[in-house]
């Protein structure tokens, strides 16, 4: 494996729960499952569906790289804001989604780890 670079401007599109996220590094792109990241790109009012990475069970970080957006997480949905600076670990197997609540595009990055 060697080390792999990507622009924002090149990568794939695809719709996923619900939101659209641009594919960066995953197994299908670098060949390895030791990590995935791709970014959110979400219009107000537009965000990803409820989920958890159960398979296999993934840990996610989530950081907003521009707008502003909610968070919530657990089964009793729990919520956070975040804006742009924000980190947001989240566990293996929890529940949670994301949904952009304020008035301009927010820009998300999703680390997983394992990737898939």
């Amino acid at each position: 494996m060697s080390v792999k670079k990507m622009n924002f401007h090149e990568t794939e599109v695809k719709k996923i729960l619900g939101g659209s996220i641009r594919i960066f590094f995953t197994k299908d792109t670098i060949g390895s499952k030791e990590a995935m990241f791709v970014m959110g790109d979400f219009e107000p009012g537009e965000g990803l569906d409820p989920h958890a990475h159960d398979d296999p069970p993934q840990a996610e970080v989530y950081y907003c790289v521009s707008g502003t957006g909610t968070v919530w997480y657990g089964e009793d949905e729990k919520e956070t804001q975040i804006s742009p600076g924000d980190a947001l670990w989240i566990p293996k197997g929890i529940k949670h989604y994301i949904k952009n609540t304020g008035k301009e595009r927010l820009v998300m990055a999703f680390f997983l780890a394992p990737g898939r």
